[in-house]
């Protein structure tokens, strides 16, 4: 029991009281006034289950100074410790959309040699070929990063389609897969021949596509990855290029629409060029025609075919979930510059389920 009196005099004896078995305690909350009359707070502890036992909350007790201090407050009328009704509806204006989210938070043993798996909206620790230590574990540009090594990144992103395409079959019947073009993606393709993705009810979808029938993105994801697994063509929805170039992105739209009734994908997959352009959006380019989720573009600058078909910011951004690959040493410097806070238009995409690949090299 602990005694105190306010400022006005008023003394009382403050005590506990625990009543049952250790595994069923109640424990109770009295407050006595010397000058007659008391108060009882009659609680059972949350306990917590654990192969049948129930364990009291370690630090649990009745009488700390923490439950002394707020009685103190609530029997002198002093509100100071006591939020007000506004600020803890204000509050939920906080928690409210992180509890809805699918958001990231990562949960993590003591154990090292542990990889990091996303299930449901939380990460827990799990057992892989290539272990993701926590250290691999950080934020970059304020988004969700896992650095490692070239080869086990690769591993690592095929492994983030496998579980968002299981997530989403138990729940529907396709899989909307977007895979950009260029050469940082073709180290993944033998890694995602190599799980178990169910590609008969997968739908490949291009990023972006060069509009010109000698450098088509195309041609590698054919070569590399679609002339190895059993997809169906109809599952297959390429950019139309001809040996004219660029087809219709009207046509591309309609495509999207008749087969993407969420007017989405379930996963976008980006890379990073040197200078920062992400998909065929590049610092200085201009749109020749456009729909609501896809562009034909010129690229103002020294590259293969600079007349290009990409898929808007927008569409990437409202897509469930978005990965950014970066592997090759000739990228550090962009990666530090972004690092440092300068913007590239891969700065553009703030998707809320964004999750940066990154080679641990180029850190």
């Amino acid at each position: 029991a602990q005694k105190w009196s306010d400022e006005d005099g008023k003394e009382a004896v403050v005590s506990t009281q625990s009543t049952g078995s250790q595994a069923h305690q109640r424990k109770d909350i009295v407050v006595k006034f010397k000058s007659g009359g008391s108060f009882e707070i009659r609680f059972n502890p949350p306990g917590i289950m654990l192969k049948g036992a129930n364990l009291l909350p370690e630090g649990f007790v009745g009488n700390s100074n923490s439950y002394i201090a707020l009685l103190k407050a609530v029997i002198s009328g002093k509100k100071e410790l006591l939020p007000s009704m506004d600020t803890v509806l204000a509050s939920w204006n906080v928690w409210e959309p992180l509890l809805t989210m699918n958001h990231n938070l990562l949960i993590h043993s003591n154990l090292r040699n542990m990889a990091v798996e996303r299930r449901g909206k939380f990460l827990v620790a799990v057992d892989t070929e290539n272990p993701l230590e926590e250290e691999h574990v950080r934020f970059f540009n304020k988004a969700f990063m896992i650095g490692d090594h070239e080869e086990h990144i690769y591993d690592h992103v095929a492994q983030d389609i496998v579980r968002v395409a299981e997530a989403t079959l138990k729940e529907g019947s396709a899989f909307h897969l977007a895979l950009s073009g260029g050469s940082s993606v073709l180290g993944l393709f033998k890694y995602l021949l190599g799980v178990k993705l169910d590609w008969s009810k997968t739908h490949i979808w291009q990023v972006d596509e060069r509009c010109d029938v000698n450098y088509l993105n195309a041609a590698n994801l054919r070569y590399f990855l679609l002339d190895h697994v059993k997809i169906s063509p109809s599952n297959l929805h390429l950019m139309p290029v001809t040996e004219k170039g660029c087809g219709d992105v009207a046509e591309y739209q309609m495509v999207f629409e008749r087969y993407c009734a969420l007017n989405k994908f379930h996963y976008v997959l980006l890379g990073l060029g040197n200078d920062g352009h992400t998909a065929s959006h590049f610092q200085q380019s201009r749109t020749l025609a456009e729909t609501p989720n896809f562009k034909h573009v010129e690229v103002d600058a020294n590259v293969v075919s600079p007349k290009r078909m990409t898929i808007s910011f927008d569409l990437i951004n409202r897509s469930e979930w978005v990965s950014i690959l970066v592997v090759g040493k000739e990228k550090r410097e962009v990666i530090q510059s972004i690092k440092n806070g300068d913007v590239y238009p891969v700065s553009k995409v703030s998707n809320s389920q964004l999750t940066w690949f990154i080679d641990e090299v180029l850190l």
